[in-house]
């Protein structure tokens, strides 16, 4: 049985992991249970993770990051992005991965549902919102810096789907700030907003692909030849 080089899947595998992040945050994101901002967070929390759908939604959320962290790293190792997103790429790719530790704890918040709700200590539920009031802006900051230079990168049709990521990057990056700010504001629509834009960002680029149609400028020489 003969595999494809390591080129050609490095080449392919990239896209199928941004579509398939995509879908995963677009079922988990259907899932996810609601909010109404009328109680205190830790009330909040408390409602969202006694939810039937919690464990299953975030299951497929942490799937989504995983996979989009790990179509990231595979798109850098592939080398045919535009060379002027390589650092984005990079950027975007580490920051992330390590948003990835988030979704887990997000996860994991389950298991605190009792001392949420009695008010006793509720370790992993508040590390997840600890980590929260940083990934959420460096992840979000991230994907959108990338997107952003796609957008420059390749003027194209592509710019349909790099301006949702930039729009899902930045609503990403403000939600928990925002959160923090307007405790009493309703603002699950920010959440799920950032959710699907960077779905349709992480499938569109898959299906599309990146590749540099900006012409490179001819060398004088060459002109004076012609």
């Amino acid at each position: 049985m003969q595999f494809p080089n390591n080129r050609v899947w490095t080449t392919h595998a990239w896209r199928l992991a941004f579509v398939a992040s995509g879908v995963a945050m677009v079922a988990g994101g259907r899932m996810h249970p609601d909010a109404d901002a009328k109680e205190s967070l830790r009330q909040e929390l408390a409602t969202m993770a006694s939810d039937d759908s919690w464990v299953l939604a975030h299951s497929l959320i942490v799937l989504s990051t995983v996979l989009l962290a790990a179509g990231l790293w595979l798109a850098d190792r592939s080398r045919n992005w535009p060379a002027s997103t390589h650092r984005a790429l990079r950027l975007a790719a580490i920051a992330v991965s390590i948003y990835v530790v988030e979704t887990v704890f997000h996860l994991a918040s389950k298991v605190d549902t009792a001392s949420l709700r009695d008010g006793d200590v509720a370790p992993v539920a508040f590390s997840h919102i600890a980590l929260s009031i940083v990934l959420y802006p460096l992840s979000g900051a991230a994907i959108a810096y990338l997107a952003a230079k796609i957008l420059l990168s390749t003027p194209s049709a592509r710019w349909i789907v790099a301006v949702p990521g930039v729009a899902g990057g930045v609503l990403h990056a403000l939600s928990v700030p925002l959160v923090l700010m307007f405790p009493d504001t309703e603002l699950t629509a920010a959440f799920a907003g950032a959710a699907i834009l960077i779905a349709v960002w992480s499938i569109g680029t898959g299906l599309i692909g990146v590749r540099e149609t900006v012409r490179q400028p001819r060398r004088i020489g060459s002109i004076a030849n012609t």
